[in-house]
This record gives C-alpha cells, structure tokens and sequence, in this order.
C-alpha cells in the first residue's frame, strides 16, 4: 500500500539517524554492531538483508547504486527501520549487513542522514574465518524460534513480489540442512559471483569477495560527505578497544557512560588476530595473494614483495 504524504514526512522527520555498520564478511561487523547495540539507547538489527535488496531483489549480484534507490524504494526501506525503531521503544538503531559494503552509495541515498562506521580487516585473516564457516555454518533452522523469527521478519519486510527472488535459497539451505550438507555458499554475492564459483577454487573466491568488497566500498565512502563515515581498522579496535569504542561513540554522538566501556573491554579482545599465519597452508595462501596483494598493500598490511608459492 502507498504512503501517503504525511506518512511519509513523519518517517523522514521522525526517524532517528541509524548508524550502519558496514564491512566485508567475517571483517568484525558482528563483534562491532552487537557491542555497539549494546550501548543505552542503541539496539542492534542484525542483517536484515532482505531490506536493501528490496527494487533489485532479482539481480544476481547484492551490487547496487543511487540509480537504485528509486522514491519508492527509499520510503519502504525508511519506513522500516522506523518500524524497528518503533518497535524497540524509540532507541536508536544500529544496524549490520556486510552486502552493504558493495552498495554504500545507495545506502547513503536511503538514509543520508546515517553514521557509516565502515570495518575493513587483514585479508588473509578473514580468509581463515570464512573457510572456518565453510565447515561450520548451517543455515536456519525453522523449528528454533529465534530462526523462525528471523525468517519470518525478512519475509515481512520483503514486498510479496520479491519472495520469489529468495524461494531457491531457501529451498537449498532447507533441503541442506536436512541431508547434512554443508553450506553451498557463504558471504556477499558480489558481481560475477556465480562464474566465480563455477571456474575459481574456493580460496580464490574468498580472496575475491574480500578484495571486490573493498574496492567498491572504498572509493564509495570517500565520495560521501565527510562528516558521515568513520574508517576503521579491525586490528586496531580489538588491540586498543576501550580508544576506538570512545573514537566510535564520539563520531555517532553517543554518551554510553563509563559500565559501557567496561563491558567493550570484557568482550573485545584479539585473540585471533595471528590464527592465519598457523592455519592457512602455503598452497591456500599461494592461491589467495594473486587475488589480496594489491589491497593488502594498498591497507598497509604488506610491505615486503611476496614471496613465490613453491
């Protein structure tokens, strides 16, 4: 049903600026938002991805633009998150889904009035956290209430003639889970995801979703209005938490108060920052560095030439 116009003026008024956090898969989004959300007045939605999708939800890749970001699909998505919003006694939304980092112009143009707190990681790293995932992962299981819920939102916050866009999806995860298969694929789906997976090794896939993610959002935040994004680096949150959840909170114009940052020092910690160097073999990285050394570099993770795979 349409909005009227003064529906529309009251979300665009009443709607308080979300603060998106934004990353590639397995960059440290989910540590981020859920300890953030966790600040008074702050609640956290977790990947409700369904939402930015809505307009190009038939696309095969989650990549869009501003051209995307049609009158109609900003007052839905607006009108959600002021449902959330609503929903949770007015607090302040903090909301995650790594396909953002492929579409951060066109989340901006939905909610210019938003704090991007983008999260970049070490590739190599991420790419021993996905693979972990890999193994582990398994998708919903609707006899659990918490997925049942999740799933049942997604497909209220999704316009009817888009579930069709998602019933194969389902169906694969569903029948995955009951033959106890693992995961077919896991992370964004960036441009050419389908070839990718068809012709490349999954570690080349890895370090591609990885690397396509950052040269999209990259360029992307730098073109926003400085004011609106913060850059962070994943290394640095976890090794210094207690500075960078002040830097955050100070960029987001939060005042979370001192049981706060006693708790961001109990749950942040970087434990797993090294895990690759024992975990990843020389073939995985040998298949990954074609793909990661130019970012790496760019990030200032590399500065030595690599060396060969033998």
């Amino acid at each position: 049903m349409a909005l009227s116009v003064v529906q529309v003026r009251r979300s665009m008024a009443e709607l308080k600026p979300p603060i998106l956090v934004i990353g590639g898969t397995r960059s440290g989004t989910s540590m981020l938002a859920r300890v953030l959300g966790n600040a008074p007045g702050l609640v956290c939605w977790y990947e409700p991805n369904t939402l930015w999708r809505i307009g190009h939800a038939y696309r095969s890749s989650e990549r869009a633009t501003v051209a995307d970001a049609r009158p109609w699909v900003k007052r839905r998505i607006r009108r959600e998150f002021l449902k959330f919003q609503e929903s949770h006694g007015g607090l302040r939304v903090v909301e995650k889904s790594p396909p953002n980092a492929l579409r951060i112009s066109f989340v901006h143009a939905i909610l210019p009035e938003a704090k991007i707190v983008h999260i970049y990681r070490d590739g190599r790293a991420m790419l021993r956290s996905q693979m972990d995932r890999y193994e582990h992962f398994v998708s919903y299981d609707i006899k659990k209430g918490a997925h049942r819920e999740h799933v049942l939102e997604r497909l209220r916050i999704t316009p009817w003639w888009e579930w069709p866009a998602y019933a194969g999806r389902f169906v694969d995860g569903l029948s995955r889970r009951l033959l106890g298969r693992k995961v077919g694929w896991f992370g964004i789906r960036h441009p050419g995801w389908k070839a990718d997976r068809r012709t490349l090794d999954r570690v080349q896939v890895i370090a591609k979703q990885w690397a396509v993610a950052l040269e999209h959002s990259l360029p992307e935040l730098e073109s926003l209005p400085r004011e609106s994004w913060l850059n962070l680096r994943y290394e640095d949150v976890v090794t210094d938490p207690d500075r960078w959840f002040r830097e955050i909170c100070r960029f987001c114009e939060v005042e979370p108060g001192e049981e706060f940052f006693k708790d961001v020092r109990e749950r942040v910690h970087a434990g797993s920052l090294h895990k690759w160097k024992d975990e990843l073999t020389p073939e995985e990285l040998g298949l990954a560095m074609p793909i990661m050394e130019p970012m790496l570099r760019r990030l200032g993770y590399l500065q030595e030439p690599v060396a060969a795979a033998v």
